[in-house]
């Protein structure tokens, strides 16, 4: 590699940069220990000028603990970012270190902090009396989650698919014959390709769980099924934040991408104080 990009040159940069940021406790007890200096031989001097006693002059000398302020406080420091290295924490400076200590305010990402970020099909919602098991399969063509749930379900599907396109950060369309299939965001079925939701399954379509993020397939310009993919919550997160609680932080926030609908029913489970989807 480069000068300067190997594992261990960046572990080397890491600590310089770590020394450059000293808390203010480092900075404080450094400044007290070479103000203890010139008044430390000072006084050296002053008892030998009054005793001519060299032991008694040497003994202020041996008094003297600025070197052990230097010493103690830059040691404790990175005993402590060592101790937390072994609870699989990066400490990147005392003055971080010192800082955490005041926090009472912690913001968690949702997905893979709180969230396993292995989304799976937690259900499969149909209207107008279609097969589950089809629309999954139909599905399954057009995304790697629900390819994964189809696979669980021992669906084998034949490449009904006869055109494809990838339609980037919205959803994806294809063709079953001459029926146009999409699947996707609410924004993308709904607003952009002006599908619409088959008549008198409205209050099916309401009822959908809200803890789930929702996939839309439609065919031929009609909501077919929606398929629910569930992102697991570690089983961990609710503990961790009673434990957080009991340490003094005041306030948890989560933020997400994710909908708001998904954000409201994962910060009810984890127990925060505030979500931002």
């Amino acid at each position: 590699k480069a000068a300067g990009s190997t594992r261990f040159e960046r572990i080397v940069k890491m600590i310089e940069d770590s020394e450059k940021l000293k808390s203010s406790l480092e900075t404080k007890a450094s400044g007290l220990a070479d103000a203890l200096v010139p008044w430390s031989l000072g006084g050296t001097i002053v008892t030998y000028l009054l005793t001519r006693n060299v032991t008694k002059a040497i003994s202020i000398l041996m008094v003297d603990f600025s070197c052990a302020l230097k010493l103690a406080m830059p040691l404790s420091v990175l005993s402590a970012m060592r101790e937390a290295s072994s609870y699989k924490m990066t400490v990147k400076g005392g003055s971080f270190m010192e800082a955490v200590a005041e926090a009472d305010t912690i913001v968690f990402d949702k997905t893979g902090t709180l969230t396993k970020a292995q989304p799976v099909v937690a259900d499969v919602v149909t209207f107008e009396g279609r097969d589950q098991d089809e629309m999954l399969r139909i599905a399954a063509c057009l995304a790697n989650a629900v390819v994964a749930a189809s696979k669980e379900k021992g669906l084998i599907h034949e490449e009904m698919h006869s055109k494809v396109d990838y339609i980037v950060a919205h959803g994806i369309a294809s063709h079953i014959g001459e029926d146009k299939v999409l699947i996707g965001s609410y924004h993308f079925v709904f607003e952009d390709e002006k599908c619409v939701i088959p008549e008198g399954e409205e209050e099916k379509f309401e009822a959908l769980p809200a803890e789930y993020s929702h996939l839309y397939l439609a065919i031929a310009g009609r909501l077919a099924a929606v398929i629910c993919i569930e992102d697991p919550l570690r089983l961990e997160a609710p503990e961790v934040m009673k434990e957080l609680r009991k340490l003094g932080i005041k306030k948890i926030v989560m933020m997400t991408g994710d909908s708001e609908r998904t954000a409201r029913a994962i910060a009810a489970r984890v127990g925060v104080d505030e979500y931002h989807s």
